[in-house]
């Protein structure tokens, strides 16, 4: 697991991040289950990327995002569970993280058309799925190896059989040739059998690979179902079915491109991720990144990719969600028990992270201006900012309360000193009169916001005394129970 961000310079938006600083609320210190919200550049793709080089993916993903104007090189650093110290400094990782595994738009991309083989000497990660994939490659590049070698031999042998005219020497290399010849021969069998086992290992994993894939590509879309997975070179093209109608991802008559809706590549690269991840062995061992994984997603598709997220949250040893959608993040949230939630700010010139309240940024109106006065009194506030917020939410709560209570006596165009005015006039016979016995506690809260409001020219630098507004923040919560 990643324990602990150290620090984060000049990649990015990330030039001077250091989570030490108390400011930023957040230690530093990831959990199993993470969330991070950020608005669009902001620093999600960075740092997602940052996880992805960390892996042993490229070096040049973080080395292309080095911030605008800096002088100084990138410097990352980061701590895993074991106390154990991962430095990004002159262009490579002291240690590699292998296994991370993430989702993001470039998998999205190169995953909706054909699925990359690599090569044997550079093997794509779609070897992690099949057995002894990796171990095959790697033979059959050592057998390629000595059989050029072979081959150099037999050429310079046989250079030198044209040169020499002694009987002698001439059989000796005629032997020497033979034997080349004989193990080049030897070498070109055991590659073709290790080819045919490596392509028989991956024609049964593309047989599953397409099955557990189309089993989520279902629950996506019923309409679009891929029907096989054929090895083409280096890389495996596969046929579909959009609404019965059967096309190949490498066809050049209707292309794919222009024939699938936006939801619908999400829906088959997704669907390829999720299936990928259930191959894998040791899942537990893992760390899962999804970086904006419903991206053109309609509701249903949404409540889907939630459920099925959580599912591999709960299974691998740590999980990241990274969204610009809030309402998906707190939805994933609510599903766990202890997550991490954070939000990447802009904060003295640099995006940083910070804890992260979900349930207060989703609230909206009365809900969340009462969440606001409750949360101060509990947990108070650290800055002059946050006590004027504090102080702004005490008058609409308030007028709140009253046009739900009373909405046939008051308009939306009325304030709480209007209300006051209602109070004090009212006769004996409207549901306002026994308001009059809270009079003078209304009249109270109001004049003491009135001193914050804007309407007053110097409200800024109107002090706020601490014990002072938590009096007259319970004083609103009491009153609010009896209006």
């Amino acid at each position: 697991m990643i324990h602990k961000i150290i620090e984060i310079r000049n990649c990015g938006k990330f030039l001077k991040y250091n989570p030490s600083e108390t400011a930023y609320k957040w230690n530093g210190i990831f959990s199993s289950i993470n969330t991070i919200y950020a608005e669009n550049g902001s620093g999600k793709t960075t740092f997602t990327q940052i996880l992805k080089s960390l892996s042993g993916n490229s070096c040049e993903l973080v080395e292309k995002r080095k911030s605008l104007m800096a002088c100084d090189p990138i410097k990352i650093s980061v701590i895993d569970d074991h106390k154990k110290q991962y430095v990004f400094s002159i262009n490579d990782w002291s240690e590699y993280m292998p296994y991370i595994e993430v989702y993001d738009n470039y998998y999205s991309e190169s995953n909706v058309y054909v699925v990359s083989l690599g090569n044997y000497d550079t093997p794509s990660n779609f070897y992690d799925i099949v057995p002894d994939g990796y171990t095959i490659c790697d033979k059959i590049c050592i057998s390629r190896r000595k059989r050029r070698n072979c081959s150099v031999a037999i050429r310079n042998i046989r250079h030198d059989l044209s040169e020499i005219k002694e009987t002698r020497a001439q059989k000796k290399l005629l032997n020497r040739l033979n034997s080349q010849i004989a193990r080049k021969e030897k070498l070109s069998a055991s590659i073709k059998d290790l080819e045919n086992t490596l392509n028989r290992k991956i024609t049964e994993v593309e047989n599953l690979y397409v099955e557990k894939a189309n089993n989520y590509l279902n629950r996506f879309n019923p309409n679009l179902r891929i029907k096989k997975a054929n090895k083409q070179g280096h890389q495996l093209v596969y046929h579909i079915s959009i609404n019965n109608v059967d096309l190949r991802s490498d066809s050049t008559n209707i292309s794919l491109k222009h024939s699938l809706s936006e939801g619908d590549k999400s829906s088959l690269s997704l669907s390829f991720f999720l299936a990928r991840l259930e191959l894998l062995p040791n899942l537990e061992k893992r760390i899962i990144v999804f970086d904006d994984p419903i991206s053109s997603f309609d509701t249903r598709r949404r409540i889907m990719t939630i459920s099925l997220l959580s599912r591999v949250a709960e299974k691998s040893a740590q999980f990241f969600l990274l969204s610009h959608d809030l309402n998906f993040v707190k939805e994933f949230s609510d599903r766990h028990s202890n997550p991490t939630n954070l939000k990447i700010v802009w904060l003295n010139g640099s995006s940083v992270f910070v804890k992260h309240d979900l349930k207060l940024e989703t609230m909206t109106g009365i809900s969340k201006d009462m969440y606001t006065l409750q949360n101060y009194l509990h947990a108070g506030a650290m800055s002059d900012f946050e006590k004027r917020e504090v102080i702004r939410c005490i008058r609409p709560v308030i007028e709140g309360i009253f046009r739900l209570k009373y909405f046939n006596l008051l308009t939306d165009h009325e304030w709480l000193g209007d209300f006051l005015c209602h109070i004090r006039e009212s006769e004996i016979t409207s549901p306002l009169f026994r308001l009059n016995q809270y009079y003078e506690e209304l009249s109270d809260i109001n004049d003491y916001c009135k001193q914050y409001h804007h309407s007053n020219p110097q409200y800024m630098e109107e002090p706020i005394f601490d014990e002072e507004l938590k009096q007259f923040v319970q004083r609103t919560l009491n009153i609010i129970a009896y209006i």
